[in-house]
């Protein structure tokens, strides 16, 4: 078994996603970089792909002894400056980021070297360090010699029942994933299609939940981690601001951590 990380990324986001700024979105996704020369250095093959016109070349050359990284980049075609060799990669920002990140992974398992020679890839949104990185990354190896995909999945009516709502209720954690290279290029390659923000339940999260439903009795697949997952940083969700390393968040964690070992077959 051996794993690359995928990082998606947008510095320059084309789709309206939130309040920060393109500089402090090219800070978050270099502390990101730097969290993990720090904690995995090169021990696992680090592709970041990203889909915009921003210069990298600073990346390359600041991580190329700390990290063992390969950087894709896909501008979209009306961002492109050369006149000649201009390459449409397809994205549509009228769908989303959502539709664009898988657009991207498909991509990066067609032209990456890196993944050429792993067989499962870890998927992490890039703007998010895993600050337990090492801890979740010993679980799959642990656990994933032989499985082709392990997500994590919320399938409970909990918040139906406190909040009155579904919402939160049924869905896949889109933010990482570890899935085999070459299920994913015979099964998912082109779920991006199924992807639509403008639509409710066409989002990535309600994606990976159908692919949970279709493979629940799979043992070939994994839709519960043991390990609660911990990022940092900060979301900008559909309906709230999310900051990862509040008090409040991981006064939560350390809950969800408890009720994963103590209930492993709910999945709230």
């Amino acid at each position: 078994m051996k794993i690359a990380l995928l990082l998606t990324s947008t510095v320059c986001p084309q789709v309206a996603t939130g309040k920060f700024s393109e500089s402090e979105r090219m800070e978050m996704y270099h502390s990101t970089l730097q969290y993990y020369a720090d904690t995995i250095g090169c021990d696992y093959p680090v592709v970041l792909i990203e889909n915009s016109d921003a210069d990298l070349t600073v990346w390359k050359e600041e991580f190329k002894e700390s990290l063992r990284l390969e950087i894709l980049q896909f501008v979209p075609l009306e961002l492109q400056n050369s006149q000649s060799n201009r390459e449409d990669y397809g994205f549509d920002n009228r769908k989303g980021k959502g539709y664009n990140e898988y657009l991207m992974i498909k991509l990066a398992l067609e032209r990456s070297e890196s993944l050429k020679e792993c067989t499962h890839f870890l998927k992490i949104t890039g703007r998010y360090p895993m600050l337990n990185i090492r801890e979740m990354l010993g679980e799959m190896e642990k656990r994933g010699k032989d499985k082709v995909m392990m997500c994590d999945v919320k399938d409970s009516r909990l918040y139906e029942i406190l909040r009155g709502t579904s919402y939160g209720s049924h869905w896949g954690d889109s933010r990482f994933f570890l899935v085999a290279v070459d299920f994913y290029k015979e099964q998912l390659m082109d779920c991006y299609q199924e992807m639509d923000d403008r639509v409710y339940g066409k989002f990535a999260e309600n994606y990976l939940y159908g692919v949970s439903r279709k493979y629940r009795k799979d043992d070939r697949f994994s839709f519960r981690f043991r390990h609660q997952v911990q990022f940092g940083g900060q979301s900008e969700g559909a309906l709230q601001d999310v900051l990862y390393i509040s008090f409040r968040d991981i006064v939560k964690n350390k809950l969800r951590s408890v009720l994963r070992a103590l209930f492993p077959h709910l999945w709230f």
